[in-house]
């Protein structure tokens, strides 16, 4: 497990925006310590990041990258979602 200042600095994402991410439930991370807070990340979450990052490259909003994660939207559905 990773703690979310040391994912940042691998992933160069700000730790704001990893916060915002599980507040809005792009990326949660495997654990959250109870007693300190202290969000814990995992080498298997990078593939997904990746993904939500070239997303949001793409011009997906975050609701729209959300939609894309649940629902696993083809190639010709998410073209028209930038459209």
């Amino acid at each position: 497990m990773i703690r979310i200042g040391e994912f940042s600095k691998l992933v160069q994402v700000p730790v704001a925006t990893l916060r915002y991410y599980d507040q809005v439930g792009l990326l949660k991370p495997i654990e959250v310590d109870r007693f300190t807070g202290y969000r814990y990340y995992s080498a298997n979450q990078l593939p997904r990041l990746h993904r939500i990052l070239a997303l949001k490259g793409l011009g997906f909003s975050l609701e729209q990258i959300s939609l894309v994660l649940a629902e696993g939207l083809t190639s010709e559905q998410m073209r028209g979602m930038l459209r």
